[in-house]
C-alpha cells in the first residue's frame, strides 16, 4: 500500500503514525473532587452533614450528645453523662436505622457511646 504513494504522501503517512495521543483536558468534577480531598474539605463537609443529621434524629438527647467520627461503620458518640448514655443504648438500633437513611453514602454498623463532660 505503501508503494502506490507519492514521496508527499508517504511522508505525510510517516507523519500521522508519529503522531502520539494527547489526553483530553480533565472534567472539572474531577479535579473539584480530587482538590477537596486533598484539601481535607469533604471531611469538614460531611462531618457538618452528620452533625445536622444527628440533630434531626437525637431529637432531645442531640443538646447533651456530641456526633464524632464514623470509623469502619462504628460512630463514636459523646454523651455527658451516664444516664443520657443508658436512654441511647435503649434507642441504639432506630438511631442506627435513621441514620442510615438520612446519610448518603456512609453505613453505620455500630455506635460506640462514651461518658465525657463537655
Amino acid at each position: 500500500m505503501t508503494g502506490n504513494l507519492t514521496p508527499d504522501e508517504q511522508r505525510f503517512e510517516d507523519l500521522r503514525k508519529r503522531q502520539r495521543f494527547v489526553p483530553l483536558t480533565p472534567r472539572i468534577d474531577n479535579i473539584l473532587s480530587r482538590l477537596m480531598t486533598k484539601t481535607g474539605y469533604s471531611r469538614v463537609q460531611s462531618a457538618n452533614v452528620l452533625d445536622k443529621v444527628w440533630g434531626e434524629v437525637a431529637g432531645p438527647l442531640a443538646a447533651v450528645t456530641k456526633a464524632g467520627n464514623i470509623r469502619r461503620g462504628v460512630l463514636d458518640v459523646i454523651c455527658k453523662n451516664s444516664a443520657v448514655m443508658q436512654e441511647l443504648t435503649f434507642q441504639k438500633q432506630m438511631v442506627i436505622q435513621q441514620l442510615n437513611q438520612r446519610l448518603d453514602g456512609q453505613t453505620i454498623k455500630k455506635i460506640k457511646l462514651r461518658v465525657v463532660d463537655f
